[in-house]
C-alpha cells in the first residue's frame, strides 16, 4: 500500500524544478506497525445525476432514513425488462438525491476519512459510474470554488484539523498518477506539459519480497497549506486525458489516484504514524454500441470496460474468500487493481460512491453501478493504525544526549584527574574542624573526606564555623556602631561650645588668645575626640592604646620617628573612614 518512489525522485528534484520535491522513504519497511486491528466495512453511498430532461426520467424513492433507494420505471418507458419488474430496490449507507450540495456530500464521505488519516489510518474514495454519471463532478468539482469537489475539500479539512491539534506535528505529501490504456504515467511531471503524451516517462511498478509495492518515476511533492494541494490537483487535471463523446462531451478517459500521505508525531513521543489516503476517480464504463466510438477513442473504452471488468472479478473474489471459497485473488490482472490491492482487500477504510444517472436509455448502466456497489458493501477490511517508530526523532535524541555527554567528559578532563580516596574510619571531629576551618580560610583548595559520615560531619562543621563567625562579625559592628553613636553625640556638644565661644569673642568678652587661632582650635578638638575614643574603647574591654597615643601639634619629632609614627597608625581620617564603613 505504500509507495516509494525510488529513481525518479532526485532527477525530478535536479533537473525538473519541481521546488519541493522530496524523496519519502520511511513510509516503508523502516518501522514496523505496531497498531491494533480492527474491521471495517466497506461504505457505498450513491448520488443521483439530474436528468435533463423530465419525460424520460427514471422514478426514485428513498425510505427516512436514506438509506435504501428505490428505482422505478415510467409506465410509458419503451424499454421492457425481461424480469417484468418496474421497481429494484437497492441499500446503501446514504443516498444523495439530486438536489445534494457538494458539502453535504463531503461532510458525509470524505470527513470522516479525514480524521481517520489524521489519526494514523489508510483511506481510500473512489467513484464508480457510466461515463457522464457525475464521477469527475463529485471528486473534484466545477469550475467554481463553491462547486469543488471531494478532493479540494479533503485538501482543506486536512490541514484545518492538523492545526486544531497543537499536541501534534504533520508534514504532508501528495502524488498524482494517471492510468491510460493500462500505462501509468505521472501527472506533476511539469515537463508533460509541452510534451506529447508519447514521450512521457512511465511510471513502472516493482514489488519486493515483503510484498511492498513500489513505484519508479513517480514524483512526490511536500505541501505547506491546502492551496498547494489544490494547485497540484488542478495541474495534473490540465494534463489528464479527457476527450468528447456521444456519452460525455468531457469524458475522462483514464483512471487518476490523487494520493495524500501524511506523517504525524505526537511532540512528546518518539512514536511516529504515517498513512495514506487515495481519492480515486474511475473512468466511466460505456457501451460502444450505445456511443459508436471509433479510432483511438475506441481502444480507450475498451481499456476501460476491461479494467472495470478487473475490478469486479477482485471484488467477486474478495467475497468469495470471505465465504471460504477461493484464496487466490486476481489483483495482478491489470494495473489498477493491483495498485488498489489494499484498498479493496487489505489495511485501509473504502468508501464508493456510486454515480447513478436517472435516465431510462441508461437503465442497464444504472443497474448494473448499484449491483456492483452492493458487492462492494459485502467487504469487510481489517483496518491497523500505522504507528511506527520515528527513528529520525530518536536519532536526533541521541544525538543531543551524545553531545551533552561529550561536554560533560570534555569539562572533566578540563579539571585534572580524579583523585582516589581511601575509604577508613571516621577522623576526630577536632580534626575535621581543622580541615574545615583551613578550606574555608582559602589555606586549602580541597577538602578529603573518608567515608559519607565525615562528609556529613563537614557539613555540620561547616554550619557552625559559618554561624559563629556571623555572630562575632554582628558584635564588633554593634560596638563600633555604638561607638560612632556616642563621637557624633560628641562632635555635636563641642560644635555647640565653639559656636557660643565665638559669640563672645565677637561682643568683645575677653577670652584665651589661642582660642582665637583657628587651626589651634581644631587640632585640639581632634585630640580630644581621639582621646574620648580611645576611653570609649578601653571601657567596652578592648585593649589599652588600640588607637594609638594622640600627639600634640607642638610636640617636636624626628624624622626617623615621624615615619615610623606614620606607618604603624593610620591618620585619624582614614581610621574614622574605617569605623563608618565597617558601621555600614
Amino acid at each position: 500500500f505504500f509507495f516509494q518512489a525510488e529513481d525518479g525522485i532526485r532527477d525530478a528534484q535536479e533537473s525538473r524544478g519541481l521546488g519541493d520535491v522530496y524523496k519519502r522513504q520511511e513510509y516503508m519497511g523502516r518501522y514496523k506497525t505496531v497498531g491494533q486491528t480492527m474491521k471495517s466495512q466497506v461504505k457505498v453511498f450513491a448520488r443521483l445525476r439530474p436528468s435533463q430532461g423530465r419525460s424520460s426520467n427514471l422514478g426514485f424513492s428513498t425510505n427516512d432514513e436514506g438509506t435504501r433507494l428505490s428505482l422505478h420505471l415510467p409506465r410509458y418507458s419503451k424499454y421492457n425488462l425481461s424480469s417484468g419488474k418496474e421497481s429494484f430496490d437497492f441499500p446503501f449507507h446514504c443516498v444523495f438525491e439530486p438536489s445534494t450540495n457538494q458539502e453535504d456530500v463531503f461532510m458525509a464521505v470524505g470527513f470522516p476519512l479525514v480524521e481517520s488519516v489524521l489519526d494514523g489510518y489508510n483511506g481510500t474514495i473512489f467513484a464508480y459510474g457510466q461515463t457522464g454519471s457525475g464521477k469527475t463532478f463529485t471528486m473534484s468539482g466545477a469550475d467554481s470554488w463553491q462547486m469543488r469537489g471531494i478532493i479540494p475539500r479533503v485538501m482543506t479539512s486536512i490541514f484545518d484539523e492538523a492545526e486544531q491539534r497543537t499536541d501534534f506535528e504533520y508534514r504532508v505529501a501528495i502524488s498524482f498518477i494517471e492510468i491510460y490504456n493500462e500505462v501509468a504515467y505521472d501527472l506533476l511531471d511539469r515537463r508533460n506539459i509541452e510534451t506529447p503524451m508519447e514521450a512521457w516517462t512511465k511510471v513502472s511498478l516493482m514489488e519486493d519480497d515483503s510484498g511492498t509495492l513500489h513505484m519508479k518515476n513517480l514524483s512526490v511533492h511536500e505541501c505547506r497549506s491546502d492551496q498547494d494541494g489544490i494547485d497540484l490537483l488542478m495541474m495534473g487535471n490540465f494534463v489528464r486525458q479527457v476527450s468528447a463523446t456521444p456519452m460525455n462531451q468531457a469524458s475522462s478517459r483514464s483512471h487518476c489516484i490523487f494520493t495524500i500521505s501524511v506523517e504525524g508525531r505526537q511532540r512528546s513521543s518518539d512514536v511516529a504514524f504515517c498513512s495514506k489516503l487515495h481519492l480515486v476517480d474511475l473512468a466511466g464504463s460505456e457501451r460502444i454500441s450505445k456511443s459508436q466510438v471509433e479510432g483511438s477513442t475506441l481502444t480507450e473504452a475498451k481499456h476501460i470496460n476491461l479494467s472495470l471488468t478487473y475490478l469486479e472479478q477482485v471484488i467477486v473474489a474478495l467475497n468469495e474468500r470471505k465465504n471460504g471459497g477461493r484464496s487466490h485473488i486476481p489483483y495482478r490482472n491489470s494495473l489498477m487493481t493491483t495498485i488498489l490491492k489494499d484498498s479493496l482487500g487489505g489495511n485501509c477504510k473504502t468508501v464508493m460512491v456510486a454515480t447513478l444517472s436517472l435516465e431510462v436509455e441508461s437503465l442497464d448502466e444504472t443497474l448494473s453501478t448499484a449491483r456492483f456497489a452492493q458487492r462492494c458493501g459485502q467487504l469487510e477490511n481489517e483496518v491497523t493504525r500505522n504507528e511506527r517508530v520515528d527513528l529520525g526523532a530518536v536519532v536526533r535524541r541521541l544525538e543531543t544526549e551524545n553531545k551533552s555527554l561529550q561536554e560533560e567528559l570534555e569539562q572533566l578532563k578540563r579539571r585534572g584527574p580524579k583523585k582516589e580516596y581511601v575509604t577508613g574510619p571516621s577522623e576526630p571531629t577536632e580534626k575535621l574542624r581543622a580541615k574545615v576551618v583551613a578550606y574555608l580560610s582559602d589555606a586549602e583548595e580541597e577538602m578529603e573526606v573518608r567515608n559519607l559520615h565525615d562528609a556529613q560531619d563537614c557539613f555540620r562543621l561547616m554550619k557552625e564555623v559559618y554561624n559563629l563567625r556571623m555572630q562575632e562579625y554582628v558584635e564588633e559592628l554593634t560596638v563600633i556602631s555604638e561607638k560612632l553613636r556616642k563621637y557624633d553625640d560628641y562632635i555635636s556638644s563641642r560644635q555647640k561650645m565653639n559656636a557660643k565661644s565665638d559669640m563672645r569673642g565677637s561682643m568683645g568678652s575677653p577670652t584665651n588668645g589661642r582660642y582665637n587661632n583657628r587651626e589651634e582650635t581644631e587640632a585640639r578638638e581632634t585630640r580630644e575626640a581621639y582621646k574620648f575614643v580611645s576611653r570609649q574603647h578601653e571601657e567596652a574591654g578592648g585593649s589599652p592604646g588600640r588607637y594609638g597615643s594622640v600627639r600634640r601639634p607642638n610636640r617636636p619629632l624626628d624624622k626617623e620617628n615621624s615615619e615610623m609614627s606614620h606607618q604603624r597608625r593610620p591618620s585619624p581620617a582614614r581610621r574614622v573612614t574605617f569605623a563608618a564603613l565597617g558601621a555600614k
